[in-house]
């Protein structure tokens, strides 16, 4: 009995160790990322900024849908000094709402030894402090799409599609999305999306301007849906095939022919799963994970996004039985995405695409999960769904 209660004590003071020093991972990854407050200059921040100032913000920087420079310019009305802290600071409360909301859709507690971990590799990943860094919209993009799929897991569509419809108008991201509610035949969600959609297009018009509009979508739209980026930071399929082989018709024909296989396949993993209710979540980071993947331009910053996927996962394989193997891959998989080359022209070609081969490597294990689990789940993963 005196035995027992030793164990006891141990197990529990082990526990509470264990809880430390995961808080004190998390503290000190937390310190590290800070520092992008006290950078002297944000890029994109900038862009966004005074190019909502000029005359035709698509000839000045800006790239995202008109609805964007509608917000974009509110922030004009404050001196950019100000602006740049306040954004970062915002930026970053976005980013941790967005993981508190996903914990709190599969009743995880944030202030736990996970909670910690996730929040420290979350910290620690580079394309969080790219996104910080270059004063990016990501985190905020983050944010309105995963409390949209919050609010469609607890059933209130109207506020789901409202978030969705403002996460397309403000960056486009995840269109992929909508794919799911086709295939379920959603048809009163698609149905409040596209009023949304066009309301907030109109709000777009009133007060952006026509001309603006018009140059967007006649204009700079194309733009976006074509060409070639090779840079390093592009860690898209057309970036890693730019980068790989010589740019002609021919590498254009296969980034279009293995795009289709990633779009097919993903496809068909999400039509076999919508019998199963429980495995929606991970048909939503599928496809969060396929429109990276399949985009023309995925910059290092845009794998902010894979957040979702990632912690989704994560708690499906924890529910399984054998799960070591599927913690594996993920591990591995964060790890090739999160570190950054400083000096990639020194490293091979191929290895140039890490980034890619770890979001194929995240795609390929929820494609498996998905498509293994579309008979059956793992014990007790229901019950979470239901609270």
């Amino acid at each position: 009995m005196i035995y027992c209660q030793y164990d006891l004590y141990y197990i529990q003071l082990m526990g509470k160790l264990i809880k430390i020093l995961s808080f004190l991972f998390f503290l000190v990854t937390f310190l590290i990322l800070s520092k992008s407050l006290l950078l002297n200059f944000y890029p994109d921040l900038s862009q966004y900024y005074f190019g909502a100032k000029s005359m035709n913000p698509y000839l000045n920087g800006i790239i995202y849908p008109p609805f964007s420079i509608l917000i974009f310019s509110l922030l004009t009305y404050f001196p950019f000094v100000w602006i740049e802290k306040v954004w970062t600071i915002l930026s970053s409360v976005s980013l941790f709402a967005s993981v508190y909301l996903i914990f709190r859709l599969y009743n995880k507690k944030i202030f736990s030894i996970l909670g910690f971990v996730a929040l420290g590799l979350v910290c620690l990943s580079f394309p969080v402090k790219f996104t910080l860094g270059m004063g990016q919209i990501n985190n905020f993009i983050l944010l309105i799409f995963v409390s949209a799929l919050y609010f469609l897991n607890k059933e209130r569509n109207h506020l789901a599609s409202f978030f969705l419809s403002l996460s397309l108008a403000i960056k486009l991201f995840p269109v992929y999305l909508l794919i799911y509610f086709f295939l379920a035949k959603k048809w009163k969600i698609i149905l409040l999306l596209v009023i949304f959609l066009i309301s907030l297009s109109l709000i777009a018009m009133v007060f952006v301007g026509l001309k603006i509009n018009l140059y967007f979508y006649e204009n700079f739209l194309p733009t976006l849906l074509s060409g070639w980026k090779t840079d390093y930071y592009n860690q898209s399929l057309t970036g890693f095939i730019g980068r790989s082989f010589l740019q002609n018709i021919f590498s254009q024909i296969i980034i279009g022919f293995t795009s289709l296989i990633f779009i097919f396949v993903s496809i068909l993993t999400v039509f076999k799963s919508l019998k199963n209710k429980a495995l929606m979540n991970m048909c939503f980071g599928l496809l969060i994970t396929l429109n990276v993947v399949v985009n023309n331009f995925s910059w290092q910053h845009h794998f902010v996004f894979l957040i979702f996927p990632f912690l989704v996962t994560l708690f499906y394989i924890l529910n399984l039985k054998k799960s070591l193997k599927p913690i594996l891959i993920i591990f591995i998989s964060y790890v090739l995405i999160s570190f950054n080359l400083k000096n990639p022209s020194d490293v091979l070609i191929l290895l140039q695409s890490h980034i890619f081969y770890g979001t194929v490597l995240l795609w390929f294990l929820e494609i498996y999960l998905i498509w293994r689990g579309s008979h059956k789940l793992p014990r007790g993963f229901s019950l979470a769904l239901r609270h």
